[in-house]
């Protein structure tokens, strides 16, 4: 006979099975072929994950599929994070999913999630690791392919914002073996060489696999050791890598770091004038106090009529008279003392000056473009040298070979 005194309901059962399963498997990653795929109205998403031998169902919620990268089809092999969750009300059990990669590069985002949570766990994120650029540097380090478009966009900004600053760069790979191994080794250089006063390290846009040498440990490990500054700016906008995570500041692309650290011509001419109309304020405010000080003075005076009184109020008067001089131009001193080198490295770092000392700049016609090289232009065709004042064409005859 049956025991129907220790017998439990269907309920009472698949809850005893869902507390188990769900305990057991709150975070997994499952690889599988994606079948029965469904993307409803809702925004979720219904498919099964099977392989040879089993399946399962699954759900990828709105709140999470929305940041897919990829479109999921039936077919795909794919490799999936989440939770198991028992549907008690039909014993079934299916894969709640947080995330969703295609297979292949499904590891690389597993050993990415890795290093960010010990690196994250080390505090190499902390914001109070992160060191301050410079205002106004002097001279930039570069960490990125000498034949990339990056680099380019790179020296032409930092060209057209700030000519009077020195460019270091110190060409690397940005992607396949051994990239990540030269990346590091140039933030390395760099700290060697101590010549810069900060450092942009990056590259353009690419696939996962293009970019992972910034994902990498060596080089997440040389940018926190690094005592100069760090600017990351690898990929695109969207794009987000380990690199930037350390560095101290994160530019969305190469072209936007290097906004980001050159100090624009123009701004430092806008404030040496805010500081000469500051001074010019200072100093005209000091001299109508001390001109009411000597009205107060004078007409105290004028209301004590002993003669010697008076007289010894004038002795006063000229001693007052003398700080004030004195005064004024102790403060004219300083300011023309901390203003006049400022002036003077813009004049001399400005383009004039640089033409003026016997240098000149050939561009090629008709379309005015600079000639740096030989090779930029061929013979019998014309160019436009400038100099210091004024400009003339010339044709170019042959080219001279440098004498060894």
């Amino acid at each position: 006979m049956s025991d129907t005194n220790n017998s439990i309901s269907v309920s009472q059962l698949t809850t005893q099975i869902k507390n188990i399963l769900e305990c057991e498997f709150e975070s997994i990653w499952v690889s599988g072929e994606i079948s029965n795929f469904k993307n409803h109205y809702s925004g979720h998403m219904y498919f099964t994950l099977k392989d040879d031998s089993a399946e399962i169902k699954a759900v990828m919620f709105k709140g999470f599929n929305q940041y897919l990268r990829f479109k999921p089809e039936d077919g795909m092999q794919v490799l999936a994070s989440g939770r198991i969750s028992v549907y008690e009300q039909r014993g079934q059990y299916q894969i709640i999913l947080k995330q969703l990669e295609p297979s292949g590069i499904g590891t690389l985002y597993l050993a990415f999630e890795a290093l960010k949570k010990q690196l994250s766990e080390e505090g190499l994120f902390a914001i109070e690791r992160k060191k301050e650029l410079p205002k106004y540097p002097s001279s930039i380090g570069v960490v990125t392919s000498k034949s990339s478009a990056a680099v380019q966009d790179i020296f032409q900004i930092l060209e057209r914002r700030a000519p009077f600053v020195d460019i270091v760069l110190r060409p690397t790979k940005v992607q396949g073996d051994g990239a990540a191994a030269d990346i590091a080794q140039a933030i390395i250089d760099f700290n060697d060489y101590n010549k810069v006063d900060v450092i942009l390290v990056g590259r353009g846009g690419g696939s996962l696999e293009d970019l992972w040498p910034f994902n990498e440990e060596i080089v997440a490990r040389a940018i926190s050791a690094s005592s100069i500054p760090i600017i990351s700016a690898v990929g695109h906008e969207t794009d987000y890598s380990i690199s930037d995570m350390v560095a101290d500041m994160r530019a969305p692309t190469p072209s936007a770091a290097a906004e980001i650290v050159s100090p624009s011509s123009l701004d430092l001419q806008d404030n040496i004038n805010r500081y000469i109309i500051r001074i010019e304020s200072f100093l005209k405010n000091l001299i109508e106090r001390k001109w009411q000080n000597i009205d107060e003075l004078i007409n105290r005076h004028s209301r004590q009529q002993p003669q010697n009184i008076i007289e010894l109020q004038r002795k006063e008067l000229a001693k007052v008279s003398t700080r004030f001089i004195n005064s004024i131009m102790q403060n004219k001193k300083y300011w023309e003392m901390n203003l006049n080198p400022l002036t003077e490295k813009l004049l001399v770092l400005s383009p004039q000056a640089i033409l003026e000392r016997g240098y000149s700049v050939a561009y090629k016609l008709p379309n005015r473009t600079i000639i740096r090289t030989s090779d930029d232009i061929d013979a019998g065709h014309e160019f436009e040298l400038m100099t210091s004042n004024g400009s003339f064409t010339a044709e170019k005859t042959r080219d001279l070979k440098t004498q060894q």
